[in-house]
């Protein structure tokens, strides 16, 4: 028997539809969670109850809130078509193996998530695009030609987007390594250096953009 339908649910749906047509993904159980603190702050913020404040969260306040969501990502240029978008920040050839490497990992963590497999699939092609986009700007060199030698001392110039999405992706495993999500191979006395080598990498790739 099928689980009803509730208002929890359809302004998730409303939210989750928001977040796709700015270029973004979310769990549904995120969605929900955020959907109840939204409620929580409105009824403690008007002095009403719970009840009376769900009808604040109309189609246009998620979407708004869809919005402000998208904006705190600016950074990332969402939606933008990331193959195209102007070359600007220098990023070291031998971090971007490492950060090849990072987001490869970052797949296998995100197998071994449980919950709303529709999420971790949308989640997972994110990862996987981020990596044929690092690998295919790479391929070309930092100037349309083939990399030199030496591989730490040579900069491929990357959209910051691009940049900055892949140093979330990394971080976003991190916390879930720390929470004990691990892939295959990783004994959990090696979850915190896995961890700790994510968060390193990202903070890296941050400065490059």
């Amino acid at each position: 028997m099928s689980r009803q339908h509730t208002w929890v649910d359809g302004r998730v749906d409303v939210l989750l539809r928001a977040l796709h047509e700015l270029g973004l993904s979310g769990s549904r159980a995120g969605a929900a969670d955020l959907i109840h603190e939204r409620v929580r702050w409105v009824s403690t913020q008007a002095g009403i109850s719970p009840t009376a404040a769900r009808r604040y969260l109309t189609d246009e306040a998620l979407d708004a809130l869809a919005q402000t969501m998208a904006f705190s990502l600016v950074e990332e240029t969402p939606g933008a078509d990331l193959l195209d978008a102007p070359r600007t920040a220098g990023v070291p050839l031998s971090l971007i193996g490492r950060c090849i490497a990072g987001l490869a990992e970052a797949v296998q963590v995100r197998l071994h998530e449980l919950d709303d497999i529709d999420h971790i699939r949308v989640t997972i092609a994110q990862l996987a695009h981020a990596l044929s986009a690092l690998g295919q700007l790479t391929a070309v060199g930092p100037d349309g030609g083939r990399p030199g030698d030496a591989a730490a001392a040579v900069v491929v110039m990357l959209p910051p987007g691009l940049v900055h999405r892949a140093a979330r992706y990394l971080d976003a495993a991190a916390t879930l390594v720390t929470a004990g999500v691990l892939p295959d191979g990783v004994h959990p006395d090696q979850a915190d250096q896995l961890a700790a080598t994510f968060r390193r990498d990202a903070t890296s790739l941050r400065s490059c953009g």
